[in-house]
């Protein structure tokens, strides 16, 4: 375990911070339609390469009233290369954790629309804690699934999906459902959220009594969100995945399993934990979406 993850572990603790405190709510129907989102863009400036909009939409997905208007920004460059939806961490608010890969990419030509996840930010339905139930868990993914499909119909020329941790997961999940070839860039990804929460260092903060289940259960249902168990991407070689070695929260059994089951993806190993590669290795997380996309061209 890398010693930062340990740090955020033991800060976690100190905090009494539980995970689904409010047990497993409602589960929501795991089918979900392809299609795509009407956008009403409004001009925000410009931000280096990049000009900024600001873009909301009603969600295909069914969400409660506050969650049910989509939020995303986009970059885009002068000269479009493609363009690549970036899905939001846990516990993500807003776009400024995201911003940085937009800018990054605005350089290289590759368009950026980062999506801001139901139930966090502007499309929050309280205060306090976002996600609460297991049921909560899983319609955000659900939705925020739905969502990036509707966004990238919208586009033509090479399209692709990325997102980290909880992202990656959930662009994992876009990226084997899409019914056309992206470029699929998982950054320290789990094929599934059940290892996060029954394996990972977040499984010491799960409500257990709450749940009144074991591990095994939870994991169960949480492989409703398995990549695993879809087939692969329509071009999986066009995929890299992105991973650290000390991760503390994505067990490398897990991403080994989802390369694996990614015939001829790429998967890249760096130094460091889940939290250090986000910040300290931004630029290996830039430079696989660059290359996924050379592949996708």
């Amino acid at each position: 375990m890398h010693w930062v993850d340990a740090l955020a572990g033991a800060l976690m603790a100190t905090r009494r911070s539980s995970v689904f405190s409010e047990g497993w709510g409602e589960l929501p129907d795991a089918s979900a339609e392809v299609t795509p989102v009407d956008v009403d863009w409004r001009p925000a400036g410009y931000r280096g390469a990049a000009q900024v909009s600001e873009g909301t939409f009603q969600s295909p997905a069914p969400l409660p009233d506050d969650a049910s208007q989509g939020r995303v920004r986009r970059y885009r460059p002068a000269r479009i290369r493609g363009t690549c939806v970036h899905l939001a961490a846990s516990n993500e608010e807003g776009y400024r954790r995201r911003e940085f890969l937009a800018l990054e990419l605005a350089e290289h030509g590759i368009e950026s629309l980062l999506l801001e996840n139901p139930f966090y930010g502007a499309r929050r339905i309280r205060n306090g804690a976002p996600v609460r139930t297991v049921g909560e868990l899983l319609t955000m993914g659900a939705a925020a699934v739905q969502e990036a499909h509707g966004l990238l119909l919208g586009f033509e020329g090479p399209v692709g999906v990325s997102g980290y941790s909880m992202g990656g997961n959930i662009a994992a999940l876009v990226a084997a459902t899409h019914p056309r070839p992206l470029a699929a860039i998982p950054l320290a990804p789990s094929p599934s959220p059940a290892v996060v929460f029954s394996e990972g260092l977040l499984s010491r903060f799960v409500d257990w009594g709450r749940l009144g289940c074991s591990r095994s259960e939870l994991a169960d249902v949480l492989d409703r969100a398995s990549v695993i168990e879809l087939p692969p991407p329509l071009r999986s070689d066009w995929a890299i995945i992105v991973a650290a070695r000390g991760d503390a929260y994505i067990p490398q059994h897990a991403v080994e399993a989802l390369h694996q089951h990614w015939p001829g993806s790429e998967l890249r190993w760096a130094p460091g934990g889940h939290l250090s590669l986000a910040t300290t290795g931004r630029r290996r997380l830039v430079e696989a979406i660059l290359d996924a996309f050379s592949r996708a061209v």
